[in-house]
């Protein structure tokens, strides 16, 4: 280890000359998945923590290292930031562990390596480091799911757990607040009074380092526009034809690049629900923005006026979306998240489905209301599939009805976290 490699090192790991000092700040807002992550059942594996930049994966790495320390479990951190080119140089394989135990003395200590796409081989160095059993936590974190597919998942086979780190849900957060429509959830933007201009670095940062500088995207700016289509077009049946006319690419580059979006965590894909009814609609997809706040600035609309805002339903809906998408992946549910549609015009916003008997129907209907109605199409899903519990999504009224057999309970946005909170109950 050469001296500017080691004098990095104590700049990014304090704690390892002051143990006093705390690994991460006290304004750190819980996270879901930590509890689970805690287990000691994962303490010999890899965790691999993924998810888009600024969503919190480093700071809930560093939470977890301050709690395994806390109950002795481990010693101490020894945090490595892969976007600095000397700590790339150094990891080259697994020896570094052996330099840095004795460098810094440490013992039974836990090994984070931050954006671990950035190395060369990290699948390689990550399975050699668990193949040496050592007494040592490994964890990993990394902003790309198509370079953590191809450049670690495929070598850590049996030697590993993954969990997906999004923004904030509503129920971290501790209340829904319209701001969040707007400007997103991200952990910085959400404790941040310039809530502008994070959102604007961030949008930035993702084009810039994500799409050209990483990925090598040969034309950003096509990206860019695309990502401006979807944000107009999000929730709707997307149009390949149309999107690849708009942008003077050819189709397969639409997808292509559509999928680079999903895999970097700007774009989630809700594809239609099919049973076994006849005459439902079973080709496009449609995509929502995992982030309002990203989807916002995409558009240059970071208007606060929500009574005036043409596309505050789609906000909504988004908002719904997104938090069912982080029940599923802060608490480890095994569901899908679905839309229906028929030839005839019936849909339903979005079916949870877990298992043929487990089916939720969603809409969301962010206008006021004064009197429990549902649509046809919720009905006839109700009819076709005979769920048990079905939901509403409303702008102010809250009650519960019997639908054919189905309870639906109409909860305003307001109360996005007691729908939360009552989905946790059916799935289980």
């Amino acid at each position: 280890m050469n001296d500017t490699l080691i004098q990095l090192l104590h700049q990014y790991n304090p704690w390892l000359k002051k143990p006093e000092k705390p690994i991460i700040s006290n304004d750190y807002i819980p996270r879901l998945q930590a509890e689970k992550l805690l287990s000691p059942e994962w303490d010999a594996l890899w965790l691999i923590l993924i998810g888009p930049r600024q969503a919190g994966k480093t700071t809930l790495a560093k939470h977890l290292a301050q709690t395994l320390i806390d109950e002795k479990r481990f010693e101490t951190l020894l945090y490595l930031n892969c976007d600095l080119y000397e700590v790339r140089q150094w990891l080259i394989n697994p020896l570094f562990i052996q330099e840095a135990m004795d460098e810094f003395n440490l013992r039974h200590p836990i090994i984070l390596i931050d954006e671990v796409q950035r190395l060369n081989n990290p699948g390689l160095l990550l399975k050699a480091c668990a193949d040496l059993k050592l007494n040592i936590k490994m964890i990993a974190t990394g902003s790309s799911q198509l370079e953590i597919k191809s450049k670690v998942q495929e070598f850590l086979t049996g030697r590993h757990i993954e969990s997906l780190v999004l923004p904030l849900s509503y129920q971290e957060i501790g209340e829904v607040n319209h701001q969040e429509l707007i400007y997103g959830c991200y952990p910085a933007i959400v404790k941040s009074s310039e809530k502008k201009i994070l959102l604007q670095q961030i949008f930035h940062d993702y084009i810039d380092k994500d799409i050209i500088e990483i990925l090598k995207i040969s034309k950003p700016d096509v990206m860019q526009k695309l990502i401006t289509l979807l944000a107009h077009s999000s929730g709707q049946l997307v149009n390949y034809n149309q999107l690849a006319t708009d942008c003077m690419i050819s189709v397969p580059t639409i997808q292509s690049y559509i999928s680079i979006l999903e895999n970097t965590y700007t774009l989630a894909r809700v594809t239609p629900f099919v049973g076994n009814k006849r005459k439902e609609i079973t080709s496009n997809p449609i995509f929502y923005f995992i982030d309002n706040g990203f989807r916002n600035q995409s558009l240059q609309n970071l208007s606060l006026s929500l009574e005036t805002r043409q596309d505050i339903g789609l906000l909504v809906q988004s908002a719904v979306f997104q938090e069912i998408l982080k029940l599923k992946t802060q608490y480890f549910y095994d569901f899908n998240i679905h839309f229906w549609r028929t030839q005839s015009g019936a849909e339903v916003d979005f079916v949870i489905y877990k298992n043929a008997d487990c089916i939720i129907p969603v809409e969301v209907k962010f206008i006021t209301m004064n009197a429990p109605s549902v649509t046809k199409g919720f009905r006839s899903f109700v009819e076709a599939y005979k769920p048990q519990y079905g939901f509403y999504i409303t702008k102010n009224f809250n009650q519960k009805i019997m639908v054919d057999g189905c309870e639906v309970q109409f909860i305003s946005f307001a109360k996005l976290i007691t729908f939360c909170e009552r989905i946790r109950k059916i799935i289980g």
